[in-house]
């Protein structure tokens, strides 16, 4: 509907709305913020601004919280007039959780060690029950030792380069002690 007005049947919107959906595109689910924001954007781009800048701000600020892909942009920006360049990082969670492996191995070989040294000789448990139960031993024991001492407030993000595109990882936070 345009204007009150229906543009097409509502068959060809459901098949044309299918389409899109399996194609991928992100248009099919938008919630009402999301409409909005676009259309204020599309708007703007005419000339003919719907909303103020600062009812704008607080759109695109709660689209931001709320995860909104359409609130940030991920592809790299370079205006000539300043010659700042932006992009949008994002956390890199898979690169995030490998920080946690240097100290979940060493005390899953400590386990195993102390395990079959200490607990063997008195009581044979089989290895795999030994390992499920120093498992919330390790886990904990890895993140406590990740997150407090080894690697404190880490975030691992990437994006690609404004200048060549080439995707780009950058970690904040300290290492053992050294700010970062």
């Amino acid at each position: 509907y345009i204007s009150g007005k229906q543009v097409m049947s509502d068959e060809d919107f459901d098949s044309l709305k299918e389409d899109l959906s399996w194609n991928g595109s992100k248009l099919v689910e938008l919630n009402q913020k999301e409409a909005r924001y676009l259309g204020a954007v599309q708007a703007y781009l005419k000339g003919s601004p719907i909303m103020s800048d600062a009812e704008f701000d607080t759109l695109k600020k709660e689209l931001k919280e709320d995860g909104s892909q359409f609130a940030v942009s991920s592809e790299p920006k370079c205006y000539i007039e300043s010659g700042v360049c932006t992009v949008t990082l994002q956390e890199d969670r898979f690169r995030s959780n490998l920080l946690y492996l240097p100290a979940g191995s060493v005390l899953f070989l400590l386990w195993l060690g102390i395990g079959f040294e200490l607990i063997e000789p008195i009581i044979q448990i089989n290895p795999v029950f030994l390992l499920l139960i120093g498992s919330p031993f390790v886990y904990n024991g890895s993140k406590f030792l990740t997150e407090n001492f080894i690697f404190p407030d880490n975030k691992i993000a990437y994006g690609p380069c404004p200048l060549c595109e080439a995707e780009n990882r950058v970690y904040f936070g300290n290492i053992l002690g050294v700010e970062g």
